[in-house]
């Protein structure tokens, strides 16, 4: 009767244990301990919060060749005037688009030379004056930077 309970317990234990060991490495994965793994999931929530600001940035691609896309949209109610476009320290804009609600202006260029396949991480600055109040605001992500994988 004791082996039976000894043995019992034991595999009860290696179970639990088992069943910690999975959780863990699922969250470790979901935080972006394991290179690759959480590297997505930052790159999908930056991508979300970026295209939700006033002045967003809708979509981008960023690869080896140098032949970069970011595409900043008005999602404010009145027109602006994009005043200065930052990524990675490169400045994107060389004069003051009028934006009315809804429109969108492509940049092209290069940003950064990437290497293919591997994950990018750039702060950006858009600073824009409202058409009607005509106060400027800046939007630097606070802390949130602009990620993806580098295309080919």
């Amino acid at each position: 009767m004791n082996a039976v309970k000894k043995g019992q317990t034991a595999t009860e234990y290696l179970i639990i244990l088992a069943v910690v060991i999975v959780i863990s490495l699922v969250v470790v994965g979901v935080l972006g301990g394991i290179p690759g793994i959480g590297a997505s999931a930052a790159a999908r929530s930056s991508a979300a919060y970026w295209k939700t600001q006033d002045v967003a940035i809708t979509d981008y691609a960023v690869s080896a060749s140098g032949a970069d896309t970011i595409i900043v949209k008005n999602n404010l109610r009145n027109t602006i005037t994009l005043n200065d476009a930052v990524v990675n320290s490169i400045d994107l804009e060389s004069g003051s688009p009028t934006l009315g609600p809804g429109a969108s202006k492509t940049y092209t260029g290069s940003i950064d030379a990437c290497t293919a396949g591997q994950p990018f991480r750039y702060s950006v600055s858009l600073s824009y004056q409202d058409g009607v109040t005509e106060a400027t605001y800046n939007i630097t992500g606070d802390g949130t930077k602009l990620e993806g994988t580098c295309a080919s």
